[in-house]
């Protein structure tokens, strides 16, 4: 309880203190194996550098002090096996609390940070992924876009304007599951394969435009594209999983190699209309679900495909992602209502009456966790009918 009332405290300093996240000094990040979320023995222990040092008062701990990460554009380098994924992970769970004994006790995210990546394969319906990608060579229309099977950088273009309409206030990402052309194109490319040939818009051309209009925060860890640097507020070396602050030695760098990437005409802002269509009401009552881990979850042998969305923690959280579709195909599906509307609603209907609500049976099903907004959002915007 004592841990939990410190978290929510950590929590509530992001805002007043302009931090996107804060990771605790003795934090142990790293984890004792790809399929355990224990910690790791023997892991070096977790210091901010001290120009980026916060120091709060817990209701409960006392003391405490660790790194605050500012809102805006973060950049995490370094070498390979330097820690820099495992900082990113450890940010991408903050958003949840931990038990004791975890190592990343206190390290706190922004409650509506998303995790952003490449899904090759994916379905998009109906949504404006314009600010990113235009002019497509079969005349498609990418303000209402939409695709049974998309490709690495469409799939992450979709998922960025989902999760701006899911509220998200930062975007977790890493460079290795990233579609490429998609973060960048550098000068070389750019004089063979002139701007006007390219319907891509790089995210490296946005990135500050996000924070500056959108105000969503980025994330970044990146291991080989040094352009970032530019576009950078903060970045941080992973040194042998210690961070160290090279902000003004990573400018002075990036000076010595501009960056043209030619005049953008400003991003305008997605438009969130989205409506669900589905069975409506008078719907089948009985429709199966099952889960599949945190991979899937099956509605009627229509298989929700949920592995590329990494913040879910528990199986338990896709079971009722399960239960949660089930009540908006029967009752929330009549087209008068936006995604961001119906969503809305689903969450107050929870809050004020329960699962039994939601469920709508005689019983209600044991191991159920409720998941986030941003969650359910991703849930419907793979659901394929």
């Amino acid at each position: 309880m004592e841990l939990s009332e410190d978290r929510e405290f950590i929590r509530s300093q992001l805002e007043v203190k302009g931090l996107a996240a804060f990771v605790a000094n003795g934090s142990v990040l790293p984890r004792e194996s790809g399929v355990s979320q224990r910690p790791m023995k023997g892991a070096v222990p977790f210091v901010s550098p001290k120009s980026m040092e916060v120091t709060m008062e817990l209701p409960y701990k006392g003391t405490i002090s660790g790194m605050g990460i500012p809102r805006g554009v973060t950049l995490i380098v370094g070498g390979g096996y330097h820690g820099k994924s495992t900082l990113l992970k450890a940010l991408e769970t903050g958003v949840y609390p931990h038990i004791a004994g975890d190592g990343r006790e206190y390290v706190v995210t922004d409650d509506a940070a998303m995790k952003i990546r490449a899904e090759d394969g994916r379905s998009i319906k109906h949504t404006d992924i314009s600010m990113f990608i235009n002019d497509l060579p079969n005349g498609k229309d990418t303000k209402a876009f939409s695709t049974e099977d998309a490709s690495g950088s469409t799939s992450q273009a979709a998922n960025m304007i989902e999760a701006m309409e899911a509220k998200a206030g930062v975007f977790l990402i890493d460079e290795d599951t990233s579609a490429t052309n998609f973060m960048i194109r550098d000068e070389l490319m750019q004089r063979v394969v002139h701007r006007d040939s390219e319907p891509i818009t790089p995210f490296i051309d946005r990135v500050e435009e996000l924070y500056g209009k959108f105000g969503i925060s980025t994330v970044l860890v990146a291991g080989s594209c040094g352009s970032y640097f530019h576009k950078a507020d903060t970045v941080l070396q992973m040194n042998q999983y210690v961070p160290v602050d090279v902000t003004k030695i990573a400018k002075e760098e990036a000076s010595h190699f501009p960056l043209e990437l030619g005049r953008l005409a400003p991003a305008s802002a997605p438009e969130f209309k989205r409506v669900l269509f589905g069975r409506g009401a008078g719907g089948r009552d009985r429709m199966k679900i099952k889960a599949m881990g945190r991979d899937a979850v099956s509605i009627d042998r229509s298989t929700v495909d949920l592995r590329y969305v990494e913040q879910l923690a528990d199986a338990e959280q896709t079971v009722m992602l399960g239960y949660l579709l089930k009540y908006v195909i029967q009752n929330l599906s009549d087209g008068r209502k936006t995604l961001q509307e119906t969503v809305d609603l689903l969450f107050d209907l929870v809050d004020k009456n329960g699962m039994e609500k939601i469920y709508g049976g005689s019983y209600l099903p044991t191991g159920l966790a409720m998941p986030r907004k941003q969650e359910v959002f991703a849930c419907l915007n793979r659901y394929r009918k």
